[in-house]
């Protein structure tokens, strides 16, 4: 124990580890003063508002871990230290996943640091992972330090100590209290393990322990399914078939934004590395590459396949990524003689366009110009400036000044016309409820109901993603423009806000 516990500081201690840790969490650190949360992450943050065994788009862990952050804290800092934290640990991790499978890897370095840490290090995605929570964040540290067990369970014998087993289970059960896709995990434990034992895992007492183990653990996840019409996975069965017909241009820019997101040398790297025959030439064992196979692959494919239904978002292959990352690095150690130079460019390409991105939501992004500046709700003929950025900026200035407002018009409630809008609203402006106006059946017609016909409603409209006045039948009566309130970032303006008193609902 006491020679592990000395291996592990040395490695702590050598700058191939710690400085790209160190200066990535420093990273982190400025953005989350610099940016307001997003609006999954406050969408998440509410999970912690609002505790429950689950929830309508997702398992729990990831409210449960918020609610001693928002009870004691309570500010944008203090709820991105968990992501900050899983970033570092995802990172450790990789570490000592590389050196579980390519013992030399630790030897090999560009720049002075670990080639799986420089991966990791100048991926865009993960670093977004690392300041902002959501269920992804959670799954990306799950997926390495399982994969990692599960590697030391295929190098031993299936009588291997029974808390390896336990402890197995107990991290496919919390993977899975993270996101539904955890099954993609227990899949790659799955065929890891029998590619190793075969059948005979079958008969393995520490198989079932781990297997009743993780199961244990997402009963919470199935009692509240279960009370609630499985309206969880009913909904989650519907989002992922997406579109009716699938488009393979859509399937094509996701590949290609995942190669962007994940940085431009991992999936070229990623070739050398599965395709090393000298790890895995005898195929009655499991080879790292293969390894590396079973956990990254199967999520990587089914969600670029699913993207051309339209169905998926890019963070969501960043776990799945990032356990073929020792792979990527043990290839770029094999193509180093061929490609060193070339490797080289394309690194500095990907710092630098890893720094101007930062430099860029930093900024903020464009500037609202002329008529822009002032349109009202809905207002048409002069088009809203496209600018993604300004989503992380003015939403505590907006929902202190509803809640305001509210107070001195006599509003019982909040309002914005599309789910998307809510997440911010409601965790700047909390505990007032925030209604959505255009409802379809989602959490937040679970947490705060629907509008009623008795509501004072105080409604506000971005200007990023405007609306018009919802007043017509079966809408309100009559919608009153009371004031507008600029975002100004750095002496820009980046977006405002209208504010409006409706009433007269008739559903």
């Amino acid at each position: 124990m006491k020679a592990q516990s000395s291996v592990m500081a040395r490695l702590w201690a050598h700058p191939a580890v710690w400085q790209p840790l160190f200066w990535g969490a420093l990273l982190h650190l400025v953005l989350s003063w610099a940016v307001h949360l997003s609006p999954d992450e406050a969408h998440y943050a509410l999970y912690a508002t609002h505790l429950d065994w689950s929830y309508y788009d997702h398992p729990p862990l990831v409210g449960w871990l918020q609610w001693p952050m928002q009870t004691w804290l309570s500010s944008d800092v203090g709820m991105r230290i968990w992501p900050m934290s899983v970033w570092l640990v995802t990172g450790w991790g990789l570490v000592k996943l590389s050196n579980a499978l390519y013992p030399e890897m630790a030897s090999l370095r560009m720049w002075g640091v670990r080639l799986d840490l420089l991966l990791y290090a100048l991926s865009p995605l993960p670093h977004l992972l690392g300041f902002a929570l959501v269920p992804d964040t959670l799954l990306m540290g799950w997926t390495v330090w399982t994969m990692l067990l599960t590697w030391r369970l295929c190098q031993s014998p299936l009588s291997s100590p029974i808390r390896s087993w336990l402890l197995l289970g107990l991290m496919l059960g919390l993977a899975g209290l993270s996101k539904y896709t955890a099954i993609l995990i227990a899949l790659g434990v799955l065929l890891s393990l029998l590619h190793a034992h075969g059948l005979k895992l079958l008969l393995s007492k520490g198989a079932w322990v781990a297997l009743f183990t993780a199961l244990l653990c997402i009963t919470p996840v199935v009692y509240w399914n279960a009370t609630h019409d499985w309206m969880s996975f009913t909904y989650q069965i519907q989002h992922a078939q997406g579109g009716k017909n699938w488009v393979w241009f859509k399937a094509i820019g996701f590949a290609l934004t995942i190669w962007l997101a994940m940085g431009l040398l991992l999936p070229m790297s990623l070739w050398g590395g599965l395709t090393d025959s000298g790890s895995g030439a005898d195929q009655r064992h499991l080879s790292p590459a293969r390894c590396s196979v079973y956990f990254g692959l199967p999520g990587v494919l089914l969600f670029v396949y699913l993207s051309g239904r339209g169905s998926t978002l890019p963070h969501w292959v960043v776990p799945f990524a990032v356990a073929l990352i020792p792979c990527a690095a043990w290839g770029m150690r094999r193509q180093w003689l061929r490609w060193s130079r070339w490797q080289h460019g394309v690194l500095w390409l990907q710092a630098l366009l890893m720094a101007a991105f930062f430099v860029m939501v930093l900024a903020g992004g464009r500037q609202e110009e002329g008529a822009q500046k002032t349109t009202l709700a809905g207002q048409e003929g002069v088009p809203a400036v496209k600018n993604p950025l300004a989503d992380l900026y003015g939403w505590d200035l907006a929902a202190q000044r509803a809640k305001q407002l509210a107070v001195e018009q006599g509003a019982n409630t909040l309002a914005v016309m599309n789910w998307t809008l809510a997440s911010r609203v409601a965790w700047y402006a909390r505990p007032l409820p925030v209604k959505v106006i255009h409802s379809h059946q989602d959490q937040f017609d679970l947490w705060f109901g629907t509008v009623q016909a008795q509501d004072k409603v105080l409604l506000l409209d971005w200007s990023i993603m405007s609306f018009k006045p919802p007043v017509a039948e079966h809408q309100f009566k009559q919608c009153e423009f009371l004031e507008q309130l600029p975002v100004v970032h750095a002496g820009r303006q980046l977006a405002h806000f209208n504010f409006m008193l409706c009433t007269g609902w008739s559903p």
